[in-house]
């Protein structure tokens, strides 16, 4: 190799496996520093522009630009689209998509929940967008985590599942693009990042009692690469950062990452009947993910208890003692596969064949019945994630030839 043309360029493979180790170190720390600067930079954003809300009242009339300019992000935190409407009326931004995009991944006084929903809007513009958005990050050598940690922070995902299936599969392409040799296609990278996340929620969510080790994770993502298995070491690594660091969500109290994905499909209050004294009991319930919570107060982190929508029914019943009642009774097996805390705080397995709820008015009622029966015929994003590991596993002709070697 002639070194005299190519000094700028350099060749990881000529440093000796210490040395290399030592770069991938550094690089990783480097990393983990420009997300911390970029968390505090947009914590600063948000103090700024609260400070020029107070301050834009006795303001004079010659900083017009700086005051549409504001004026502009109030209007986008509101409704994205009219925000970036009126800046490009005003000649703030030029209507180009690379130019929304910088705008939006500069994110200065923007709120998250806005950037997100206005990158997940389906047109062709606001797709071509995202593109470009997507592109401003640079995830060059990152491992995966350290990727996700920087994307999922440039702005807040979506709840709907077309959304989400949109933006994630631009962020796999980007990785793959930047580390041509780690996955053999982008549905490996896509279906590994949400293994990620769903380690995320089951390491770090008080409500997950029990925690995957590092073998249940390998083993989890076993074939995804296209009927191979990735590097152990690999995994290793992705296991190690979410163990040590959760990832911080904005607009979150960071404590579950599942919930910042599907907000609930249904909460509220209801009666809940007791199993052996048939008492009755007000208790929140939360419908999230094929799963119904219960809690005894609505600021409780840990639920009282939870039913798996598996094998479940739901039905309408009348009760002598209480209106407006429905039940989950099981399909098939005697008991339903549940479990709760009893008062001294251990887990025991409910050993009920039916639950029986009554709800506050007939429309409560019907709301609750209709939103189970959802959650237990299909959730779409599952449903989108299967596919495409089916896809991840299958063996890619193509790709086999040169594999990397």
């Amino acid at each position: 190799m002639n070194n005299t043309h190519h000094n700028d360029t350099f060749n990881i493979s000529d440093l000796t496996a210490e040395q290399q180790k030592m770069l991938i170190d550094i690089r990783r720390r480097k990393s983990e520093l420009l997300l911390e600067i970029q968390q505090l930079k947009d914590e600063l954003g948000e103090v700024v522009g609260e400070m020029e809300n107070m301050d834009s009242a006795d303001e004079s009339k010659n900083n017009t630009r700086a005051k549409q300019m504001s004026i502009g992000r109030k209007k986008f935190n509101m409704d994205p689209k009219k925000g970036i409407e009126f800046l490009i009326e005003h000649g703030l931004l030029s209507n180009t998509c690379e130019d929304v995009a910088a705008f939006l991944y500069k994110g200065e006084g923007l709120n998250k929940t806005a950037i997100g929903d206005y990158l997940g809007e389906r047109n062709d513009f606001n797709e071509r967008v995202l593109r470009a958005f997507v592109d401003l990050h640079d995830f060059t050598d990152l491992i995966l985590v350290q990727a996700l940690r920087q994307f999922l922070w440039s702005f807040r995902l979506p709840g709907e599942a077309q959304k989400i299936d949109r933006m994630m599969e631009c962020f796999a392409q980007r990785y793959c693009q930047l580390n041509p040799n780690i996955f053999t296609n982008t549905d490996t990278c896509y279906v590994l990042s949400f293994a990620i996340i769903m380690l995320n929620t089951s390491l770090h969510n008080p409500s997950v009692k029990e925690k995957p080790t590092v073998e249940q994770f390998i083993s989890m993502n076993r074939g995804i690469n296209n009927g191979g298995d990735l590097p152990r070491e690999l995994l290793v690594s992705l296991y190690d950062s979410i163990k040590t660091e959760p990832f911080k969500i904005p607009e979150d109290d960071g404590n579950d990452l599942m919930h910042t994905f599907f907000n609930p499909d249904k909460e509220g209050w209801l009666w809940k009947q007791g199993g052996r004294y048939k008492s009755w009991k007000r208790r929140w319930f939360i419908l999230n993910d094929n799963c119904l919570y219960y809690f005894e107060y609505t600021t409780d982190k840990e639920p009282r208890g939870i039913i798996p929508l598996e094998n479940i029914k739901v039905r309408e019943v009348a009760d002598r003692n209480k209106p407006h009642c429905f039940e989950l009774y099981a399909s098939g097996s005697d008991f339903i596969k549940a479990c709760k805390t009893d008062s001294e705080g251990k887990v025991v397995e409910g050993k009920h064949t039916v639950y029986r709820m009554s709800a506050a008015t007939p429309e409560e009622k019907e709301e609750w019945i209709k939103c189970v029966r959802q959650s237990i015929s299909h959730n779409p994003f599952y449903d989108m994630l299967s596919a495409r590991k089916k896809k991840a596993q299958k063996n890619n002709v193509h790709h086999h030839h040169h594999a990397r070697t």
